[in-house]
């Protein structure tokens, strides 16, 4: 993007602090929930344009609020023979109908409706043919259905209607219409015209019956649309809800004369839900629940609040009936992991009674039994794994380029410590999430500060291009280790922090932590996603840092990964179907990284592109690579990630053999939900022994995706494979 880039002083320097305590008190125990994903190269992909709404957990906050008012129509004059009917909305409507399946359940309908209607219709008793209607307006912002979770998603990301919230109706003709008309007779006949949705026109016909009465006209049209045709995308959440593109809209109208009866100028919205007085107390049942379960995701300024904001009691009367859908569903509180395998902690679901209390609330009504702005804040005992906030750490403003859609860029973030530290927690601050993808951190040294210091700012912008890896020269920072060879591959080294899909503020629990000393600063790397104009952008970090102790041991990320091979779907011809074409394509958007990250996997595995894709069917394909544990040590936590073609993921330790232990298994990816998997008992391992992971693709869980041979590369519209594991070495020697 050329021209301005609203930077905020130095753009070398000019990352804000706010604050450190080095006496800071000790942190009360806490879950480990280390963020440790990276690639060779690369990272864990996180929140991007979608993602910023996609997390697609509840609904969008903003779009909750909507104001019951009848649009205004153009009015029509009586002609001769004619008699001028206007639509009464309150005994009027529009509605939708359309196919949806939510959370593998089978096919349902979808119902919606609005009597926000208004509008003219002429009628010619002696020449009904030439019967005419003025434009007939609809709001279909106020599209309620039986679930407001259904409806603010519609509003905020499918019909958009903030921005579009008026459908109109221009009738052409009516035809098929009897020679004269009776009072009291009911007719069938067809509309001909054109419809205005989603500020998209398109031609559409009714199939339409109506009745004559002495002072007006009761009248049902019904058609068949489809949703692409209004650059409308059928709704689709994965893990929750899926719809058809087909939907059928029906308008039934009672149109009175407006000489002799007052039209109405507001409509009530929909009714609340009759209450039957017994259902469960909010306070004592259902506000424990959310408490423990959602809050801490769903706070203000958490990623989940982007979706749906949870911070007093009316916001989940609010969407009631919303939250007891995800809840039964069990789209809602994700924990996308199988029980395969070793136990794993902090299993973040609820069970059956929680699940049965949160629906007989919502079914009576979603009564509140305290003031609606009684705070909901994450119970004492999730409060104790969210860390301090010692140090604030926030870049300065970027505003990227707009004609890069995916932009990776590094910033410097100095804690300028004076003695040695531990970083035992920290919390990503995200600021324009929409166009946030992910985030990863990783510790340098006081000499690659001064290199990287003379990289930032040198195209104009802050910080510096660092497709990959950060990409700094200079001897790295020990992080408090000696000097060793690791056994095979383990990926990127100093890497610390980052930030992706469902990540919350992270503690890494009793005694651990990385080790930084005096001069070390942190560089932190922003995968940006831009989907049209980029926006000034202020992250960052947030630090919890505690001093040096005997106790306090050191970790580390270890990163097993995998290449990824996935031909065009059968029958799809694209010049970047060839993969040769595709690796020249990556190698123009990404940089060198683009051309050799997935030829260097391909050798590091021991695998060729022929073997990868024998068994491919046209839809589904399959990865996986052996590596070794680095070093001896003990594995506390695991991650995988995959990209949103992902189908499912699998991380095992000695495999083959009677030790084997299966440490993660998703065996149904979901993009939106990449989280830490503790381990309920810890792992000791050896240098040297086997890790394999395997991962699968379905190409048609991103049907619209662009068609090119699909590769371990950096974009969004890319792919990876890989899974990491927090390790704490024995090895604790060093400063």
């Amino acid at each position: 993007m050329n021209g301005d880039e609203n930077r905020s002083g130095d753009p070398v320097h000019a990352a804000q602090e706010v604050g450190v305590d080095d006496d800071a008190p000790k942190p009360k125990r806490r879950r480990l929930l280390l963020w440790i994903g990276t690639p060779v190269l690369l990272v864990v992909l996180g929140v991007g344009a979608f993602i910023a709404k996609t997390v697609q957990d509840v609904t969008s906050s903003p779009y909750k609020t909507v104001t019951y008012s009848v649009p205004d129509a153009p009015t029509l004059v009586a002609r001769p023979d004619e008699s001028v009917f206007r639509i009464d909305p309150t005994k009027s409507s529009l509605s939708y109908e359309v196919a949806e399946k939510f959370a593998g359940r089978s096919m349902s309908k979808a119902t919606g409706t609005t009597n926000g209607i208004a509008g003219d219709v002429a009628v010619n008793t002696e020449n009904p043919s030439a019967s005419r209607a003025g434009v007939i307006v609809a709001n279909i912002e106020q599209f309620h259905s039986d679930n407001r979770l259904r409806d603010a998603r519609i509003r905020s990301d499918f019909l958009q209607s903030h921005a579009y919230p008026l459908a109109k109706f221009t009738v052409k003709s009516f035809e098929g219409l009897p020679a004269k008309l009776e009072v009291g007779k009911t007719v069938s006949f067809t509309i001909v015209g054109d419809a205005e949705v989603h500020g998209v026109t398109r031609p559409i016909t009714w199939d339409a019956s109506g009745t004559l009465a002495e002072h007006g006209i009761d009248l049902t049209a019904t058609a068949a649309i489809e949703l692409s045709d209004f650059d409308i995308d059928h709704v689709s959440i994965q893990g929750l809800v899926s719809a058809s593109n087909d939907a059928t809209i029906t308008m039934k109208l009672h149109a009175v004369d407006p000489a002799t009866e007052r039209i109405p100028e507001t409509i009530s919205g929909p009714e609340a839900k009759a209450s039957s007085g017994d259902g469960p107390s909010f306070s004592k049942v259902v506000m424990p629940i959310l408490e423990n379960h959602c809050s801490e995701c769903h706070r203000p300024g958490q990623v989940g609040a982007v979706h749906w904001e949870l911070a007093d009691a009316k916001d989940a009367a609010d969407i009631a009936e919303g939250i007891q859908t995800v809840t039964e569903t069990k789209y809602m509180p994700p924990w996308p992991a199988s029980d395969k395998g070793v136990p794993l902690a902090h299993k973040n679901t609820l069970t059956k009674t929680q699940i049965d209390a949160i629906a007989d609330w919502a079914k009576t009504g979603g009564k509140l039994d305290v003031p609606a702005t009684t705070p909901v804040k994450p119970s004492a005992t999730v409060a104790e794994g969210i860390p301090r906030v010692d140090k604030t750490l926030l870049i300065p403003t970027f505003t990227g380029h707009s004609d890069m859609e995916n932009e990776y860029r590094c910033f410097v973030l100095d804690p300028k410590l004076t003695r040695p530290m531990f970083l035992t927690g920290y919390g990503f601050v995200a600021d324009q999430i929409p166009e946030l993808h992910h985030a990863q951190v990783f510790l340098i040294s006081a000499d690659q500060k001064a290199n990287a210091d003379k990289m930032s700012g040198k195209d104009g912008k802050p910080g510096w291009g660092c497709f990959g890896t950060a990409n700094v020269p200079g001897k790295p920072a020990r992080a408090g280790f000696s000097k060793r060879r690791d056994v095979g591959f383990a990926g990127q080294s100093n890497l610390v922090a980052g930030w992706v899909p469902g990540q919350t503020p992270s503690s890494f629990g009793d005694n651990l932590g990385f080790y930084l000393a005096p001069g070390d600063a942190l560089v932190l790397q922003i995968h940006y996603h831009h989907e049209g104009k980029a926006t000034p952008d202020r992250s960052g970090l947030t630090l919890q840092l505690d001093p040096v102790t005997p106790q306090r041991k050191k970790i580390r990320v270890v990163n097993p990964l995998a290449p990824v091979e996935i031909p065009c779907a059968t029958g799809v011809k694209a010049e970047l179907c060839d993969r040769d074409a595709a690796v020249k394509d990556n190698a123009r958007l990404y940089g060198a990284s683009g051309s050799f990250i997935e030829n260097a996997l391909l050798g590091l595995c021991g695998k060729t592109p022929d073997e990868l894709t024998r068994d491919f069917d046209g839809q589904v394909a399959h990865t996986e690579c052996m590596t070794t544990v680095p070093e001896s040590g003990t594995i506390l936590s695991v991650l995988g990630h995959m990209h949103t073609i992902g189908k499912s993921f699998r991380l095992t330790l000695d495999p083959g053999t009677p030790q084997s232990k299966i440490l993660l298994d998703i065996p149904v990816w979901n993009f939106d939900w990449q989280m830490n998997y503790d381990l309920v008992k810890p792992i000791h391992v050896e240098a040297g022994q086997k890790v394999l992971m395997q991962c699968s693709f379905d190409r048609s869980l991103d049907p619209n995706r662009a068609p090119k041979y699909i590769m371990f590369a950096d974009g969004t519209e890319d792919e990876m494979c890989f899974g990491t594991y927090a390790l704490v070495p024995d090895d604790q020697s060093g400063p």
